[in-house]
């Protein structure tokens, strides 16, 4: 009887150990899949990320400097920088989207040359002509946003900064100013961000599938992805999650969400809009819009609002 319950007892130890086996191995490969899957195809938006003539055509017309920084890990990113031609020390870094490079961001920077701003247009990681994995999700972006800050408070120690971030750009920058540094910032400006990149892949999931054992499996793989993601980043995903890091700004803000994005629903937006801890925050939307085309639907309306926030600072 008593080698009966020891073998029982070796058997329920086993099979544990081989479900945590199982599940550091799932969670270990979830883990890769999210930054190796051709996210560009899964979310049906087109790539644009290596589109660089239009930009390096403004270069040389307008004489913008092309700039660089190293980050920490040893990642060259490149940039543009324009200098406004009324001078001063306020600067803004736009931050473009996903699959896209700096050219995306030059619609904007117009709005702030216009208020004496100082432009700077990098290329985020794996994009353009920056070098990384173009799948980050925030893992270095914080690092690589403080190279692009002491670039800016080398060549300029009473720079005031602020960021403008578009769709994953307003992400990075939310996730930038959930940190210590990112609280110094003069303000940031987060256009059609996500709250959490595995709530969104679970809401697109489910435009495909109501099968629910589905995400009952991925809440199970979720502490085993964790646990991978920590493994290998040191960084859990409170550290890269826009929806958490919000609740650790300080800063003022203001989201910018059109009315009726399908790909970041804009439900998203009231969501990121409630759980910032910024005594000075907004919310605008604008109608008709989908995601991060506000400024070409209603380009007079975007640099109001973007304006309005700016004299509010």
């Amino acid at each position: 009887m008593r080698f009966l319950w020891n073998f029982i007892k070796y058997l329920v130890f086993l099979t544990l150990l081989l479900l945590l086996g199982a599940g550091f191995y799932a969670g270990n490969a979830a883990y890769t899949q999210l930054f190796t899957q051709p996210w560009d195809k899964l979310l049906a938006i087109e790539n644009h990320r290596n589109d660089l003539d239009m930009i390096h055509g403004l270069e040389r017309k307008y004489g913008w400097e092309r700039v660089a920084v190293t980050s920490k890990d040893g990642t060259r990113l490149q940039g543009t920088y324009i200098e406004s031609p009324s001078g001063g020390h306020k600067t803004v870094i736009l931050l473009h989207g996903l699959y896209q490079n700096r050219t995306m961001c030059v619609p904007y920077a117009r709005i702030y040359l216009a208020r004496g701003y100082n432009v700077l247009m990098p290329d985020i990681r794996g994009h353009g002509e920056s070098g990384g994995n173009t799948n980050d999700w925030g893992i270095h972006d914080p690092e690589d946003m403080d190279s692009w800050v002491a670039l800016l408070r080398q060549q300029d120690p009473q720079v005031s900064i602020g960021f403008h971030g578009i769709s994953l750009g307003a992400a990075m920058s939310l996730i930038y100013a959930g940190t210590p540094q990112g609280r110094d910032m003069a303000f940031y400006v987060a256009d059609s961000s996500y709250g959490n990149v595995l709530e969104l892949g679970r809401e697109k999931l489910m435009n495909y599938t109501e099968d629910q054992r589905i995400l009952t499996g991925m809440e199970v793989l979720d502490p085993f992805f964790q646990a991978s993601m920590y493994y290998h980043t040191r960084k859990t995903l409170r550290d890269v999650d826009p929806a958490s890091c919000v609740q650790r700004m300080t800063t003022p803000v203001l989201f910018l969400h059109g009315d009726v994005d399908r790909l970041i629903p804009p439900h998203i937006a009231e969501e990121l809009m409630d759980r910032c801890t910024s005594p000075h925050k907004k919310l605008v939307y604008f109608e008709g819009s989908g995601h991060a085309n506000e400024i070409v639907d209603n380009p007079e309306g975007y640099a109001q609002a973007v304006g309005s926030f700016l004299e509010s600072l």
